[in-house]
């Protein structure tokens, strides 16, 4: 899908590049590897395309949010041309999503959930006819659920995948890993444009916490003073939070969730961006 213009984004300031502004000089010597789509707080990076029609297009392997307008299911398997038997590409965003779907899924409806087959159940192996010299052949791509990344020249990076923990399940594994953690929400401190937000299930809990990098980062501004919404959903209904960031002890040796993107982390399904925006309206109604 061609797109008319893109978000350039350099640590804290953000500005709209219009296909008028950009040349194809300009952006191999300024803006290739800063655009992004124009949606607000989608994280998909876009490339630009110069020739007698100009336009912007989804940088490959990237991935637009659910709710955006550029927003292009991609689910499946692919396969790609390598040396390699299996590489892995980015799916982060769109498998993050789903993670956190899923994870809200299990808490309201446990029946749901669908059972894995142990990893210690193998498929038969079959003979397979050797490689001749200099072939190359079509390697199926294994997609991950985070932490892969594909460039736009097809350079893979492998990633690990994302296990999902409720509260009372976290142990020492876990340390220092990222994990979509669910439980229900105690308790939330709002702190200056952000909160510290209280997880527990079955009396055990977790503090979801959002650092200094949460508020510098430019994808997170729509978040920023938002938070007053969960402190008022919390008075009149319970709470399922189903989060995605990395698990660590804190000073006083409780666990600490560290979240780094606003969309990284849900609240009864929902975006805290949307309830925020629901709940403001409701006052003008």
């Amino acid at each position: 899908m061609r797109i008319s213009k893109a978000r350039y984004i350099v640590q804290d300031d953000i500005e709209i590049v219009t296909l008028k502004q950009i040349t194809k000089k300009k952006y191999e010597a300024i803006y290739k590897g800063k655009l992004f789509c124009p949606t607000e707080n989608c994280p998909a990076k876009v490339s630009f395309c110069s020739g007698r029609k100009k336009y912007y297009k989804t940088w490959r392997f990237s991935n637009h949010s659910p709710d955006c307008i550029y927003h292009l299911d991609r689910s499946g398997r692919r396969s790609v041309k390598g040396l390699n038997e299996y590489m892995t590409m980015n799916m982060g965003s769109k498998r993050k999503q789903n993670a956190l779907m899923r994870a809200y899924k299990s808490m309201v409806d446990p029946d749901s959930i669908e059972i894995s087959v142990p990893t210690s159940v193998q498929k038969p192996k079959h003979n397979k006819s050797p490689q001749k010299d200099g072939e190359v052949k079509e390697r199926s791509v294994q997609m991950k659920l985070f932490g892969g990344e594909m460039d736009e020249d097809g350079s893979v990076v492998k990633g690990k995948k994302l296990l999902s923990r409720f509260v009372n399940e976290i142990g020492p594994s876990d340390m220092g890993q990222h994990r979509v953690i669910k439980g229900v929400v105690k308790k939330i401190d709002v702190i200056d444009t952000v909160a510290e937000i209280l997880v527990g299930y079955h009396e055990k809990e977790i503090k979801v916490i959002f650092e200094e990098s949460f508020k510098k980062d430019p994808f997170n501004k729509s978040y920023l003073n938002k938070f007053w919404a969960v402190k008022k959903l919390l008075k009149n209904d319970k709470i399922v939070f189903s989060g995605v960031g990395k698990v660590r002890q804190g000073q006083e040796n409780e666990y600490e969730l560290s979240i780094s993107l606003g969309s990284d982390f849900k609240l009864n399904g929902e975006d805290l961006y949307n309830i925020a925006k629901r709940l403001n309206a409701k006052v003008f109604i």
